[in-house]
């Protein structure tokens, strides 16, 4: 009888610290996200459009990779979310947003590009609109990583204003 207590407190004492550390982890990525695209602000100032496209996708896959560990209860996300897990974490509650996915693809596609010399051709004007859609998705997703109100991800277009 005192081994099944005592065999009962290590199994919630183990859930506990579970739970607590997939907490801790979604809460990381999630401020990650939020770091990542404070730092496109700098980075657009100085006119590294690539550096910029490569953050907006980091900050995208951290903010996705913290809704799939919250939703699947998972600690471990896979290390590439397949279109399948974008497609299920990007949906809304009124139905899928397929624009929204593949966005996120083609994001992901132009960060992992060898050659970037096509943004040598994108106008600077462009290039804040496609910063601001992927700000607006992460505006998007947020409440629904976050417990509290006061911890979603803030738009850097509320901070800063781009020249």
């Amino acid at each position: 009888m005192v081994n099944d207590v005592s065999m009962k407190d290590s199994n919630e004492s183990a859930i506990l610290h579970h739970d607590q550390y997939r907490y801790t982890t979604v809460q990381n990525l999630h401020n990650l996200s939020q770091t990542f695209m404070n730092l496109t602000i700098l980075f657009t100032n100085q006119n590294l459009l690539y550096t910029c496209i490569g953050l907006c996708d980091r900050a995208l896959e951290t903010m996705l990779k913290a809704l799939y560990i919250k939703q699947k209860g998972s600690i471990y996300p896979p290390h590439i979310l397949s279109l399948d897990d974008l497609y299920e974490l990007i949906s809304l509650e009124s139905g899928p947003d397929l624009d929204s996915v593949m966005f996120v693809d083609s994001i992901r596609f132009l960060a992992r590009l060898k050659d970037h010399s096509f943004l040598q051709q994108i106008k600077i004007t462009h290039f804040k609109k496609l910063i601001k859609k992927v700000d607006d998705l992460l505006c998007r997703l947020s409440p629904r990583v976050t417990i509290h109100p006061s911890d979603t991800y803030q738009s850097i277009f509320l901070k800063i204003t781009f020249p």
